[in-house]
């Protein structure tokens, strides 16, 4: 007997992002989507009123929202918001940080 499984790319939203989403998981059956930027492209076209929430006035990752590609900073990488995306990556939307400044960019400040 053959079985034939769909395996989905998964964006998670944790905290205040699962009640801008609405949900604490989506299943993306987009092929386009291989990027994160893409993805993120994506997730606005879904909730438009998500963009400011992700994104910076230049169109950036804000740097106090905390995402994961398959458990890794994207900021540590060279491609950043431009890191590819597998068919089957999980892609986690934390509530951004509000206070103590930690994040990565201005931990490379220090």
């Amino acid at each position: 007997m053959n079985f034939c499984y769909t395996i989905f790319m998964q964006a998670h939203f944790y905290a205040n992002m699962r009640a801008l989403f609405g949900t604490s998981s989506l299943a993306v059956d987009d092929a386009a989507a291989d990027t994160l930027r893409k993805l993120i492209a994506l997730l606005i076209e879904l909730r438009p009123d998500a963009e400011p929430n992700l994104l910076d006035l230049n169109g950036n990752l804000r740097p106090d929202v905390p995402v994961y590609v398959d458990g890794r900073n994207p900021r540590l990488t060279p491609t950043g918001i431009d890191t590819p995306l597998k068919p089957d990556s999980i892609v986690s939307f934390f509530s951004p940080i509000s206070s103590g400044k930690m994040n990565v960019e201005v931990m490379r400040e220090a």
